[in-house]
């Protein structure tokens, strides 16, 4: 099989080269992932801008596969990777996409920021199965750890059957799995910051913001994706694009206001 791997973290993060350590051989590996750190730029894409490329030599010396850092965003790996040096040639895009894995869930309402899942939805946009994988702060378990547990459980979330290929997954790793741990499928739940812009002065005395703050994980459901994996489990949630009411829709599309 061959499966891109992507993320928001960078080309050079511990996670990416988790999950090539742990596919190479076995698949037809390719890594297109962004050049620096690109955290929470969701679905963003470049335009208007140079979008520079150079080949990873690190990952492409140690496991001999094809690797680039791209100057983009997490979106932009994908869509370049698949756009530009493949010239959308379908024959040749990869059977699957893995974005991570990330340092630091996405729970919740992380999704809608997610470089890490944006980049798996551009995968997705190209009609190839897409995963976005993540792995909470300050874990105890390894990304390697994490890398093995996905790979071994790969084959039966891809055997998932999807109607008209509608989803993709967003698959998140605790802090420690609890003794009796489980893969479960979570609804996606709710995620707020406490204080989250902190005003600091700098040397000029000029006010700036920076993005801190205490994670909430109040008001939960007791099986939505942030509770599930806050208590040990590795949660899993199909994420769809379709974001119009439809229900709404099916009773007024086409009539005027």
């Amino acid at each position: 099989m061959k499966i891109l791997i992507t993320n928001d973290d960078g080309v050079q993060s511990k996670g990416i080269e988790a999950l090539v350590k742990h596919l190479y051989k076995e698949h037809d590996v390719v890594v297109a992932a962004p050049a620096s750190q690109q955290s929470a730029k969701a679905h963003a894409i470049t335009v208007g801008q140079r979008i520079y490329i150079d080949e990873y030599e690190t990952l492409k010396e140690a496991y001999g596969i094809e690797a680039y850092g791209i100057g983009g965003t997490p979106a932009d790996s994908v869509k370049l990777y698949l756009e530009g040096i493949l010239q959308n040639d379908e024959e040749k895009f990869p059977d699957l996409v893995i974005s991570g894995i990330n340092d630091g869930s996405n729970l919740g309402t992380d999704l809608i920021y997610s470089g890490t899942v944006g980049a798996a939805k551009e995968g997705f946009i190209h009609n190839i199965r897409s995963i976005a994988v993540s792995l909470s702060y300050n874990p105890v378990m390894t990304f390697g750890e994490a890398a093995s547990e996905l790979v071994r459980k790969l084959p039966e979330l891809l055997s998932v059957e999807r109607e008209e290929k509608e989803y993709l997954l967003n698959i998140n790793f605790p802090v420690k799995l609890a003794k009796d741990y489980q893969w479960l499928w979570a609804y996606q739940g709710i995620r707020n910051y406490e204080n989250a812009y902190i005003p600091r002065k700098d040397d000029d005395g000029r006010t700036y913001y920076i993005v801190e703050g205490n994670i909430i994980d109040e008001g939960n459901s007791p099986i939505s994706d942030v509770v599930l994996c806050n208590q040990g489990n590795i949660t899993v949630t199909p994420i769809r694009l379709k974001v119009a009411d439809h229900k709404f829709l099916s009773d007024v599309a086409g009539k005027a206001l």
